[in-house]
């Protein structure tokens, strides 16, 4: 079993941890020693798993605000009249275009619509309507680019500090999506604001899993997730009616996450430990387990047992192993589990 030195632990480039074995320790009466506790161990389901979990509800929901706003930022009208011609309410959209087509211009258009879109306001309608598409994959890009830089700064400066960032960052894009003038101001601030929704997406994920106990891991992160917060979702867009009244609404929903946040979670004692933080991971760890009634884990050795973490943490980092895809199917449980979670 490998083992650092307690005077190196701690994070110092200058000075990296110098690792030794560690046999299996017998006591006096020649038995092996009581198994020792993993940092696994440590996180045990109680109060603060249901803060982490109500936690994560408060990210979730700002993220279905905003990957699935332009489904209704993005709806194309139906033509009813352009300039002096009206339609006849029995044709499809796509026979009103044909006959738009036809007219060559349509300079006043008259819509029928259940949410006032961008495509209203701007005016884009049958043809002109794949530019608010393409509008749309630009604005994939910022989520994609705040997922890698995300995963970066989660790893740098703690979960909790990445997701308190991207929650203020995804309101201070909404604030600018408000007070876009044109489709081009509108595709460039909601490229902003997909590029902390990215970076909010990648970091609850691991967030999750540093937090809950390894075998409530599957079972909550299939409950927590975006599917229940869609009718949410479409009961803002009910209650706002158009664009500019639902990204308000989006960026006020981003607020509850980083006061909670705040106030009632600690940052990941997983990250902690990884870092070579030991004494902060000790009092997250006491806190934690006080509040959910495990006081009896925190024993004499539960400092030494971080240690002996971050040591095994640290060793597994100096090996030069490679991974790929294809060691997400190298067991039928690990399989089974991707699969799940792909479908999902």
């Amino acid at each position: 079993m490998a083992y650092a030195d307690s005077e190196t632990t701690e994070s110092d480039s200058d000075n990296p941890p110098v690792f030794y074995t560690v046999h299996n320790a017998k006591s006096d009466s020649g038995q092996p020693e009581e198994h020792v506790h993993g940092l696994d161990d440590y996180i045990q389901m109680g109060k603060y798993v249901l803060l982490v979990c109500l936690a994560a509800e408060l990210l979730i929901l700002p993220q279905v605000s905003s990957m699935f706003y332009m489904m209704y930022a993005g709806a194309a009208p139906r033509v009813v009249s352009c300039d002096n011609t009206v339609f006849d309410p029995l044709l499809e959209g796509k026979e009103i275009c044909f006959e738009i087509d036809k007219i060559g211009n349509c300079s006043h258009p008259k819509f029928k619509y259940q949410f006032k879109s961008v495509n209203v306001e701007y005016n884009y309608f049958c043809d002109t309507s794949k530019q608010v598409k393409n509008s749309i994959s630009v604005q994939m890009f910022g989520v994609l680019a705040g997922s890698i830089v995300f995963g970066q700064v989660s790893d740098s400066f703690g979960r909790k500090v990445a997701v308190q960032i991207a929650s203020f960052g995804m309101i201070v894009g909404w604030l600018l999506v408000c007070q876009s003038r044109n489709l081009f101001h509108f595709t460039v601030t909601r490229t902003i604001t997909g590029f902390f929704t990215g970076g909010s997406v990648s970091v609850i994920n691991v967030f999750i899993m540093e937090n809950i106990p390894k075998k409530h891991r599957m079972w909550i992160n299939m409950a927590i997730t975006w599917s229940p917060n869609m009718p949410i979702y479409a009961w803002f867009a009910w209650l706002a009616q158009d664009w500019k009244t639902l990204a308000y609404i989006n960026a006020a929903v981003c607020i509850p996450a980083i006061i909670f946040f705040q106030f009632f979670i600690y940052e990941s004692p997983r990250w902690l430990v990884n870092k070579g933080k030991i004494s902060e991971a000790v009092q997250v760890l006491q806190r934690q387990l006080k509040m959910s009634n495990h006081e009896d884990l925190i024993e004499e050795d539960f400092e030494d047992n971080l240690r002996l973490e971050h040591a095994k943490t640290m060793q597994k980092n100096t090996r030069n192993i490679k991974f790929s895809y294809n060691h997400l199917f190298v067991t039928p449980r690990l399989a089974l589990t991707t699969i799940v979670l792909a479908y999902s």
